[in-house]
């Protein structure tokens, strides 16, 4: 149809009705436009979150697999606010995709601009003696490293329990034991000098069997009066090596957070799925690894000294009173060291007459006897070499005849059980027995010792963030709120969002 020429109208009510639906429509969209600022923002919010802490310390993960920020970002000084600066540069970019641009044709619906951001909450890698570092250690057990089973590890746990008791036990019948032959002294010699002047007037002389001129208590005296490192290492080579530890974080009064860290990870099980951490991760003296601090950093969990002999010295002296603790236990129940040592008291004292003094000398002799094994017991650790918890007569080594020579015995070296649990097992015990704040600690010692001295001189666990709490301020320009304001008379002001954000390794 041909309609070249024809008019048309509009009625003013149609067109009034035009302006109101656009009104309502303009309206509606920049409502739901704003909801998509805020949605932006808190987007834009997280984002910065995630690009900060995506700063992480690239040593520190590639070494112990944890992840932090390094709170001085390079500069050696910790200063919250360095990093808020830097947390600001991206959100402003993200706020702004115009900003540095050149191009004026860039479409901006959000139309956001940032007022102001700051990093409210944080946490350090040290907080709560080393909370946070010991979240992220069982984590990362859990997720990919942890080959040993839980059941395992809890029969590892009821061996520390026998072992502490045992440890208790062992102390309280050596001290006994020296009192008592200390009493006994005093009335061993009156009772010599009578039995001497007795003789004297006889015109006779006492004559002492031939073992009591080479009593092996005498030796094991001797012994216990010497380092027992020494004693097991005589002919071994011990890492020289020392460290300052006074800048350590088990050492000093930290700088600390506040911005709790969830403690996911908790109870006896994390406990030893942490220890596990450390034993994979931090070298010791006979697993062949070194480090460029100390060579011996599983023994300076343990002990905590600022050299490696003297940590070594720490863990030998625990490890000897736990295989005397175990080796007692297998003498007092075992009916034929009791007959040996019995045996050899008598001979030993009988002569005297006096059979307490007998019955101490016995009860020595046993105590002496688990002394030398573990002596050998603690030489055989160290030489790699397997020892059991629990002994038998197949895995005991030491005879009472030899309990005197035990010094050439260790000397010419002893071979270990087949079966029977390693050094870096008894390590394990030793970790068991420990607490675990203190440990998780001088593991954080460790760390920023290797990190310094592999070129990092700054690098100091507490400036360590591994958690955040950002606030952020943004206003929202109006893009579609003038024809609203024009017919229903109200104003098109910017609209203030403000959001917030947390974000943790």
């Amino acid at each position: 149809m041909d309609r070249h020429g024809c008019k048309g109208s509009i009625t003013v009510f149609l067109s009034l009705a035009c302006i109101l639906f656009l009104s309502l429509i303009c309206a509606t969209v920049e409502s739901a436009r704003v909801q998509g600022a805020r949605a932006q923002a808190a987007n834009i919010t997280g984002m910065g979150s995630f690009s900060l802490l995506g700063e992480f310390e690239k040593e520190l993960l590639e070494k112990y697999d944890v992840f932090s920020l390094d709170g001085t970002l390079g500069n050696g000084s910790f200063q919250i606010e360095k990093v808020n600066e830097r947390l600001q540069d991206y959100i402003s970019y993200n706020a702004n995709p115009r900003k540095d641009l050149f191009s004026a044709g860039c479409f901006d619906p959000w139309r956001l601009e940032l007022e102001d951001s700051k990093i409210s909450k944080y946490a350090l890698l040290t907080d709560d003696r080393g909370e946070p570092f010991y979240q992220q250690a069982v984590a990362y057990m859990k997720a990919n490293a942890l080959t040993i089973a839980a059941d395992k590890l809890m029969e590892y746990a009821k061996d520390t329990e026998e072992i502490s008791n045992r440890e208790k036990e062992y102390k309280k019948s050596l001290r006994d034991s020296d009192e008592q032959v200390g009493q006994m002294e005093g009335e061993k010699q009156k009772k010599i000098e009578t039995m001497e002047s007795e003789a004297a007037e006889a015109g006779t002389i006492v004559v002492q069997p031939e073992e009591s001129k080479s009593n092996p208590l005498n030796e094991i005296a001797k012994l216990r009066k010497k380092s027992a490192l020494d004693i097991v290492t005589w002919d071994k080579t011990i890492s020289g090596k020392e460290i300052n530890t006074r800048n350590f974080p088990s050492k000093n009064r930290l700088q600390t957070g506040n911005l709790k860290v969830e403690k996911k990870y908790s109870g006896l099980l994390n406990d030893l799925i942490f220890r596990e951490y450390l034993l994979m991760n931090f070298p010791s003296y006979v697993d062949g690894r070194s480090g460029k601090a100390l060579d011996y950093q599983m023994e300076y969990i343990l002990g905590g000294k600022s050299t490696d002999r003297k940590n070594l010295k720490y863990v030998v002296n625990r490890l000897l009173l736990i295989r005397e603790g175990m080796n007692y236990l297998y003498c007092a129940q075992a009916p034929e060291i009791s007959t040996q040592t019995d045996a050899l008291a008598l001979t030993l004292t009988g002569f005297l007459g006096m059979p307490v003094l007998t019955e101490v000398t016995s009860q020595a002799l046993m105590l002496a006897w688990a002394y030398g094994e573990s002596l050998i017991d603690v030489r055989i650790l160290l030489d790699g070499g397997r020892v059991p918890i629990f002994k038998d007569m197949a895995t005991w080594s030491l005879s009472l005849e030899n309990l005197g020579r035990v010094t050439e015995i260790l000397q010419q070296g002893a071979k270990g059980s087949e079966t029977g649990m390693t050094y870096s097992e008894y390590l394990r015990i030793l970790l068991n027995l420990g607490s675990v704040k203190s440990q998780r600690m001088r593991a954080l010692d460790m760390i920023q010792a290797e990190l310094q001295q592999e070129g990092d001189d700054s690098f100091k666990a507490e400036n360590c963030i591994v958690a955040l709490k950002v606030e952020a301020g943004f206003h929202c320009r109006p893009m579609f709120a003038g024809l609203p304001a024009a017919v229903f008379g109200t104003s098109a002001k910017d609209v203030t969002i403000r959001q917030e954000s947390s974000m943790s390794y």
